[in-house]
């Protein structure tokens, strides 16, 4: 008896330890204008592929991604905004259901064939160690629920300092298809070694917004 209890003891930790081993948690510094704040991001495997979950003083996100990284779902919370959403891929449909704006919704957004990359960050994590120079993807804007087709072009690979460390990067554009891509765009940047997100740089407001910028400051 002794003897099945130890093993079941031992069994647990090296359980424990192998799940432990297998999450990663990284905070990223979002700084737009005076205004810095901190979230903190977990990914670990689950049965679908990936779980992420990013959290903030004010929003919390959890992303289920498949094995090449394309979401399967995502749930976003942010009570200062009356938010409160589950959202899932249904072939090619994506069910929103939940509170946006206080208000109850139940919405389908469709779309087509391309992977759906809620989270970027995390999506093109393939795509930047990979030979394409560019993919195309769907994603769903969190301050009005409208869903657009997104394209992502590698730029270049340069050395740039993240948290006090030099890092060969690959930057990455992000911007819509066709002429409106001259009137908006963003940058990512990733490791190049084993695609992590370390930086970012664009506008996620409206005209007069500042300009924000995200870095990993911690991993």
């Amino acid at each position: 008896m002794k003897r099945l209890s130890f093993l079941l003891l031992a069994l647990t930790v090296i359980f424990s330890h192998t799940v432990l081993a297998s999450e990663k948690n990284y905070v990223y510094r979002e700084t737009t204008g005076k205004t810095s704040i901190n979230s903190e991001w977990t990914i670990k495997p689950s049965a679908e592929g990936y779980s992420v979950v990013a959290e903030s003083v004010s929003e919390y996100h959890h992303v289920l991604c498949n094995q090449d990284h394309s979401t399967v779902s995502w749930e976003v919370r942010n009570p200062g905004s009356g938010m409160d959403l589950a959202v899932r891929r249904d072939e090619n449909l994506l069910v929103v259901e939940g509170k946006f704006k206080g208000k109850e919704i139940k919405e389908e957004l469709k779309i087509d064939d391309l992977p759906w990359y809620q989270f970027v960050e995390v999506s093109l994590s393939d795509f930047v160690r990979s030979e394409q120079e560019k993919t195309e993807f769907w994603i769903i804007q969190p301050n009005n629920l409208k869903h657009y087709k997104l394209v992502a072009i590698k730029q270049k690979t340069e050395n740039i300092t993240i948290n006090d460390q030099e890092v060969e990067a690959v930057q990455v554009k992000v911007t819509v298809s066709g002429i409106a891509s001259l009137f908006w765009s963003t940058q990512y940047w990733y490791r190049k070694s084993d695609g992590l997100y370390i930086r970012f740089e664009g506008v996620r407001g409206g005209p007069g917004t500042p300009k924000t910028i995200v870095e990993l400051i911690s991993e």
